[in-house]
């Protein structure tokens, strides 16, 4: 399954994809949440072992279902659509638990997205830990890194979003789906 209206933001934890989701909405985007911090919320809002700390595994495949189900549910809209982390991001996280990652690139190989992913460096400036975010900068960073040869071995076409303002990620990310808009997609 291969859906080229469908546009990856990915790299490092903290680098500002989800701000600058919430920017890309108003511009017309329609934009998909990142599934570990829903699966985050969810699990310990419950008091259930659906997080790193207790249970990876079960994380894991909790946040790649998520990310299926949410590929799959806009599966049918021809409208442009942006998720924050895509199926290949999860090989990165089964890496960074120690698990067997045969599933997530059997996923990733089988739901594929527009060619050009953007990707956000670790930029140590506005990381940040909260409640869902634990990792410190360096393994965010290291995590970054790592999504970024993920997507680059699986064909994708990696383009490195500027460390600038927010409301100009938002931009620089905008104009080039525009640009794939006008030239139908590719």
């Amino acid at each position: 399954m291969h859906c080229e209206n469908y546009f990856v933001l990915t790299g490092a934890m903290g680098s500002g994809k989800s701000a600058t989701i919430e920017q890309l909405i108003p511009m017309g985007l329609k934009c998909v949440p990142e599934p570990a911090r829903q699966i985050l919320q969810e699990q310990r809002s419950i008091s259930a072992g659906g997080v790193p700390e207790i249970d990876p595994d079960l994380f894991a495949q909790l946040m790649l279902s998520r990310a299926t189900s949410f590929y799959l549910e806009h599966v049918t809209a021809e409208a442009f659509t942006v998720f924050d982390r895509g199926i290949p991001d999860m090989i990165a996280y089964a890496e960074l638990f120690g698990l067997d990652t045969r599933i997530y690139y059997n996923s990733a190989d089988h739901y594929r997205y527009n060619h050009c992913v953007f990707w956000f460096k670790g930029w140590k400036d506005i990381y940040r830990n909260d409640e869902e975010r634990k990792m410190n900068f360096q393994q965010a960073y290291e995590y970054g890194e790592r999504t970024h040869e993920i997507y680059r071995e699986l064909g994708y076409e990696v383009i490195q979003v500027p460390m600038l303002s927010i409301e100009k990620r938002a931009e620089f990310i905008y104009s080039k789906i525009q640009h794939k808009r006008q030239h139908g997609g590719t």
